[in-house]
């Protein structure tokens, strides 16, 4: 499995959403629209999948590792 990811368009920082799939599933599903809070300026982003990148979850608790 693998973390969807979006760049919030006020800070430009990349933000984890609350999605999880599978990199497989991910290249052969439709375009789809969703909303993620993003705790980095505190509000909403409404974003197409077209906009999202996946992370292993690996990277990203290496990351959050490396953040402390």
């Amino acid at each position: 499995m693998a973390v969807l990811m979006i760049r919030c368009p006020e800070t430009g920082r990349s933000i984890r959403t609350q999605y999880e799939i599978d990199p497989r599933r991910f290249r052969f599903m439709p375009v789809f629209f969703a909303r993620s809070y993003c705790p980095l300026c505190r509000t909403t982003h409404e974003w197409f999948a077209r906009e999202a990148w996946l992370e292993s979850n690996a990277a990203h608790s290496d990351k959050q590792l490396h953040a402390l």
